[in-house]
């Protein structure tokens, strides 16, 4: 790659929609970016970023890695395996293999190299649903599906071989990600409540943490230059979003109306379960988990003091702003 005086950076899930961003910005900060691509992936929106290497090859296969890290001073690992609605063994296994032994497969690669930090994106997933009025990363995770499990599993094994491998690895843990360009859980909730098919549970407030895709990207970027190694960070906006406040906004930006319902939690838990009941006979994801209901009827917010403290972490999108331009991007039929 390039003389020492440019960082020369290696991203894997470089394509997906977090990865996107986070070349397009550190291509623009003059960084040379390598890029671990599958045979399958669409690099499409990469096309035309100055600086950016694809490598093709599979976490999965260590082979496919071998020398993949040479000449590389920082390493982003995003790519991951997932769904975070399913619930079988065999979903389990599968996340475990790219999650798990991917991670070990990529910081096994690096250590035979110089790199200077591995920043390992995870989820707030990893931390399953701890009842407290403010999360923090002193908490103990809770992980319950096998998505959740799986990712915590990735972040114990990234820093341990880091500390092993003497690879300074920080870990991030973002909320859900929302932004143009995401098809996740925000557009979902998005297109059911566009439909009045997206009950109020319960009859809490339902706050949601959310955060933008580029103050993902800039929060990362901040742990790439000051995470301390061994440390997890959570990425957030600065608080919560009331459940009633983002339908505001998202049916505003429809400009449609739809139904609110109101499900008391005990129904909705019923429902949830034959769902699941149903997801394994059939093998399928369910549309909605006992988990799914019980996240959304609590009050879920995150403590990012300690990514301002120690990052220089700030959000900077507003939910208004931010909603209103991802919303928009749905009607134009992404």
């Amino acid at each position: 790659m390039s003389q020492k005086s440019i960082m020369n950076i290696l991203i894997t899930g470089g394509t997906g929609f977090i990865g996107r961003y986070l070349v397009k910005e550190l291509a623009s900060q003059g960084a040379l970016c390598r890029v671990l691509i599958r045979l399958t992936s669409d690099t499409s929106a990469l096309n035309g970023i100055a600086g950016v290497e694809l490598w093709k090859g599979d976490l999965t296969q260590l082979q496919t890695l071998v020398g993949i890290a040479e000449g590389i001073d920082y390493v982003f690992h995003l790519a991951a395996e997932g769904h975070v609605s399913a619930m079988s063994e065999e979903a389990f296994n599968k996340f475990t293999k790219v999650n798990v032994d991917g991670t070990i497969n990529l910081l096994t690669e690096c250590r035979s190299h110089n790199v200077k930090k591995f920043v390992h994106f995870s989820s707030t997933a990893a931390m399953g649903l701890i009842k407290k009025q403010v999360v923090n990363e002193t908490d103990a995770p809770r992980p319950v599906t096998p998505y959740q499990k799986s990712k915590l599993k990735s972040e114990k094994v990234a820093l341990k071989l880091g500390k092993d491998f003497a690879i300074p690895t920080v870990v991030v843990r973002p909320c859900m990600i929302y932004g143009i360009g995401g098809k996740g859980e925000f557009y979902k909730i998005s297109q059911l409540m566009r439909k009045g098919m997206f009950p109020r549970v319960g009859r809490g407030r339902n706050l949601t943490p959310l955060i933008h895709v580029t103050d993902v990207v800039q929060g990362a970027i901040k742990a790439m230059r000051n995470g301390i190694s061994g440390e997890v960070y959570l990425l957030a906006s600065d608080c919560s979003i009331d459940l009633n406040e983002m339908r505001h906004f998202i049916m505003q930006a429809w400009g449609t109306k739809a139904i609110y319902p109101y499900v008391p939690v005990r129904f909705a838990l019923c429902v949830a379960w034959c769902l699941e009941f149903l997801a394994k006979l059939t093998g399928k994801a369910p549309i909605a988990t006992r988990q799914n209901v019980i996240s959304t009827a609590c009050d879920r917010q995150f403590s990012i003091e300690k990514a301002k403290r120690k990052l220089g972490y700030t959000p900077q999108i507003s939910f208004r702003e931010g909603i209103l331009e991802t919303v928009n991007w749905f009607k134009k039929g992404p």
